[in-house]
């Protein structure tokens, strides 16, 4: 099996299984990824957003967050 890395942004880093559940079958060995894409990512290009694991290139494809200014709807006149 070849080594998992990282990916996002041209990181090559090799990331380190979360958790193994048969120590010696790497098949079933689970590794860091996004909640988006579902695709490996190191802790340096993922954060964590509402609970969920994001990596940096899905942030980017969602857009800058919206900031809730606590406005209703402005209606215009009459």
């Amino acid at each position: 099996m070849r080594a998992v890395i990282c990916g996002v942004d041209g990181c090559s880093r090799r990331l380190q299984p979360v958790l193994k559940v048969d120590p010696r079958d790497r098949d079933t060995w689970v590794y860091p990824e996004c909640d988006e894409c579902g695709r490996p990512a190191c802790d340096e290009h993922a954060t964590v957003v509402d609970g969920r694991r994001v990596c940096d290139r899905c942030r980017r494809a969602a857009g800058p967050p919206l900031l809730d200014l606590g406005l209703d709807r402005l209606t215009g006149p009459g």
